[in-house]
């Protein structure tokens, strides 16, 4: 939070059983109150609207991968990937999660479409059996 931010009061009405999860899950984080808790969200829910109806632009975020690492050639096509993205893959980080199973997650930048191609690609490989990925707006474009 900047000190110079102007702030505005506000009311809103909600379901009394949604502000008490609302109010658990606050808790639970050990968020200092609603107000930080609903700035956190209301972030996180213009993020979310932006890169998925608009698409366009650099964005920043990580695509995370579990695969069943025995699939013949899956981990070589999952190199190759990550060569052919140079540009957009900044940092891989690579978890064995049991005997079969990896994660695989991949910290990226760059244009919307191309990440989203990326995460296309990724998903479509034999052996992946979960792909979950995350965008976010890099700098200060938020409130």
């Amino acid at each position: 939070m900047v000190e110079s931010e102007k702030f505005i009061r506000f009311s809103v009405s909600l379901p009394e059983d949604l502000l008490k999860e609302f109010d658990k899950v606050t808790e639970s984080l050990g968020i200092q109150g609603r107000s930080d808790a609903i700035r956190k969200a209301m972030r996180d829910f213009i993020v979310n609207y932006t890169w998925m109806h608009k698409g366009k632009g650099d964005m920043v975020g990580s695509i995370t991968i579990i695969l069943d690492h025995e699939t013949t050639g899956i981990m070589d096509e999952i190199t190759e990937l990550q060569h052919r993205y140079l540009k957009l893959i900044a940092s891989s980080m690579h978890v064995h999660l049991d005997e079969r199973e990896c994660m695989i997650v991949l910290a990226v930048r760059g244009k919307v479409e191309d990440i989203e191609k990326l995460n296309n690609e990724i998903l479509a490989l034999k052996g992946v059996k979960l792909v979950k990925y995350t965008i976010m707006t890099p700098g200060t474009e938020l409130p």
